[in-house]
């Protein structure tokens, strides 16, 4: 949901519990189409919407629908077993077989070459002893999973010990490989965020080639730190393997060419900074450039998943994922289109300069509108009502995820927000000494 205030961050993990299958399937649609809206034609999707098998049928049944490319990254969030007013208490099982029978079912299933949604996973669950964890990356690698996905980042809240370290004694820190390569004998592991690391590991995750998603807005909005992109130790690395993400579009726009118009503008204020604390001002050459951003929602991002031999470029023998601007029409790009397209993008850009977009040789907006869908709607992977898909428009697709918000939203109003935010501090055993208020 969109909109929801600063103050439910630390709880905001635990919101999964007032989704009902039918507002997972609406809002992971709708999620999908925003970012097709924007540009977007592959996404690797942290799903932590997965509260039941039937939950995750929704949200895949969804994603499929959108015609979206995709790595679904199977989550189980943090489940509760009753929150309500006065009680917030937490499931005991962390990682429910049926959700590994799932994921097992899933990968076979999907992961083939000519699949446009690859199933993956989003796992945090570090604390598990070294042979379980191993144990069930092993098994579910023998059964095709390729991408396993994480939160890494060292503050007061995410705590301040290495887990890089912990990674790298795993034998998790590796380039991605390819759709193609059978013989890795663990997923590779994506790294979210890595704000706040130390010098040594940054250097480890940047020779290694383990890959990273940046996510520039959220960083800043959540208090995270500067972007890892902007650090010496990974500038230092030809090797560094970093992309842009969106994370959370319930708090900034799910736009990959504003989230690099962001890191650009950031990048040159870090850079800046310094010279101006040193009493000196920038010279007319600015630091980073509109190539660089341009690369990394592009290119860099398809690298990052493996995929850079698939899509990212315009190549003959790649996939036909196209996103095509009116510049000749747009309001921001005129004239900065004229002088450097990519400069124009990255620079001056908006949804609403995005003519057509084609995913896998589908025309998917086109005279910058979404094209109307087909879709299920009711939960049940692949199916729908009377085994029919329905044709809708935004306009109706938009009304269900209202109606669906509204629900949600009255299932919170029962909740007491304050006993989640403490359940979930305790779980995470945060020193709250440390939370101050940033107002």
């Amino acid at each position: 949901m969109k909109g929801w205030r600063r103050t439910w961050y630390q709880a905001r993990n635990l919101m999964s519990y007032v989704y009902e299958a039918r507002d997972a399937y609406w809002g992971q649609l709708s999620g999908c189409l925003e970012a097709i809206n924007c540009g977007t034609t592959l996404v690797l999707d942290h799903a932590h919407i997965v509260y039941t098998p039937e939950h995750a049928n929704s949200a895949l049944s969804a994603t499929i629908d959108s015609g979206i490319r995709a790595i679904f990254a199977y989550t189980v969030p943090i489940r509760m077993t009753q929150w309500d007013k006065t009680s917030c208490v937490p499931n005991q099982e962390l990682l429910p077989d049926w959700a590994l029978s799932q994921i097992g079912n899933w990968t076979q299933q999907y992961n083939h070459k000519s699949a446009m949604v690859e199933v993956g996973m989003g796992f945090d669950l570090w604390f598990l002893p070294r042979d379980m964890v191993l144990g069930m990356l092993e098994r579910l690698r023998a059964k095709a999973l390729r991408v396993l996905t994480t939160h890494v980042g060292r503050n007061a809240f995410q705590g301040l010990d290495s887990v890089v370290e912990l990674f790298s004694s795993y034998d998790l820190l590796q380039h991605p490989y390819e759709p193609s390569d059978t013989t890795a004998k663990l997923p590779f592991l994506l790294l979210s965020h890595c704000t706040g690391l130390q010098d040594k590991d940054l250097s480890i995750l940047a020779s290694t080639g383990t890959p990273i998603s940046s996510t520039p807005d959220t960083e800043a909005h959540m208090g995270m730190g500067w972007s890892v992109s902007l650090h010496p130790a990974m500038r230092r690395h030809k090797s560094a393997n970093i992309s842009l993400g969106v994370d959370c579009h319930s708090s900034n726009p799910s736009s990959i060419a504003l989230q690099a118009r962001a890191l650009l503008q950031l990048a040159r204020l870090e850079h800046n900074n310094r010279l101006l604390a040193n009493d000196q001002f920038p010279a007319a050459n600015v630091k980073s450039s509109s190539e660089e951003a341009f690369n990394l929602m592009t290119i860099r991002g398809a690298r990052c998943l493996g995929l850079d031999g698939e899509v990212g470029s315009i190549a003959k023998g790649k996939n036909a994922d196209l996103v095509i601007f009116d510049a000749k029409n747009s309001v921001g790009m005129l004239s900065a289109v004229e002088y450097d397209p990519v400069t124009a993008i990255v620079r001056f850009s908006e949804a609403a300069d995005i003519d057509t977009v084609i995913i896998n040789g589908e025309i998917r907006k086109r005279n910058g509108r979404l094209v109307d869908l087909a879709v299920s709607g009711d939960g049940v992977e692949g199916k729908a009502v009377n085994g029919n898909k329905t044709p809708m428009p935004w306009s109706q697709i938009a009304e269900e995820v209202r109606k669906s918000q509204k629900d949600i939203q009255a299932r919170v109003d029962g909740l007491s927000i304050e006993q989640g935010r403490n359940t979930l501090l305790g779980m995470f055993h945060v020193d709250q000494s440390k939370l101050v208020d940033a107002s």
